[in-house]
């Protein structure tokens, strides 16, 4: 009997470490495929951001020649005046000047949230909705230029979620999300202090803990978006010299192509 006890045990104990074995052994197969994927992701972010640059040095270079060919007579430089207009409302080049900045983040113990909100559990979390009202919020306040992180927006821009992550034109974004907006400080800043939005994120910060704030800036630099892919061409018309043919001015902002956000919180 004592010798059946012993083999039983030792049988036992021989599964027992073969499973120990097969856990362990899966536990590093998909911790090596995990630390993988995440380098893949960081290789491939990385060479993104160099593309960018390279892609805005070209921009220059194309912009530059292009100048240099339209200021050779007066109908160019009328278009190379019009040009420069719609490229401003478009975000097709780098503006500078005074604005807002806007700052929103998650709440330090998001993890600990367990509020359902709008089907989606964590009030302290910030969603691409929250993003999505601030942006429609400065434009409506007077913005002629925004940027989120960054990224500058345009009318093609989308602000989208991708799990917990937030996109903006496809490229995910890290809190906190930095919103800077140029144009009129005296204007802005009462208009979207008196906004629906700012008054929501004001309560929010005491109900969830979010994080919320608007500052002055003197000087904001926004870079240029990213050119859109081109999707359907035809010949222009042929250009005027009159000073009539100009399109709008350039102070109109251009909207971001996102939805007015839903309120998911409810104070």
């Amino acid at each position: 009997m004592p010798l059946l006890l012993v083999a039983l045990l030792v049988v036992v104990g021989a599964l027992t470490g073969i499973a120990t074995s097969q856990v362990r052994r899966r536990a590093d197969d998909a911790g090596s495929g995990r630390r993988a994927l995440v380098a893949e992701v960081h290789r491939q972010t990385t060479q993104t951001d160099q593309l960018e640059v390279q892609a805005s040095r070209l921009r220059g270079q194309v912009q530059r020649a292009r100048d240099v060919a339209l200021g050779a007579g007066a109908t160019g430089r009328s278009a190379a005046g019009q040009v420069a207009e719609l490229e401003l409302v478009t975000g097709g080049t780098s503006v500078r000047g005074p604005g807002l900045v806007v700052t929103l983040d998650d709440a330090r113990d998001v993890s600990s949230q367990a509020t359902n909100r709008a089907g989606q559990f964590g009030s302290g979390r910030v969603y691409d909705r929250d993003v999505q009202a601030v942006v429609n919020a400065l434009w409506a306040a007077g913005a002629e230029a925004i940027s989120v992180n960054g990224q500058r927006l345009t009318a093609m821009t989308a602000i989208r979620s991708a799990g917990e992550a937030i996109l903006v034109d496809f490229r995910p974004l890290s809190p906190p999300y930095v919103l800077r907006a140029v144009g009129s400080t005296e204007q802005m800043e009462p208009r979207f202090a008196d906004s629906a939005t700012a008054r929501r994120f004001t309560t929010w910060i005491s109900l969830y803990g979010i994080g919320f704030a608007v500052n002055r800036a003197l000087d904001l630099r926004l870079p240029a978006a990213s050119t859109p892919d081109l999707r359907l061409a035809r010949a222009a018309p042929a250009l005027s010299a009159s000073p009539s043919a100009a399109p709008a001015t350039t102070g109109s902002p251009t909207r971001s192509a996102v939805p007015p956000a839903t309120p998911g919180r409810t104070p």
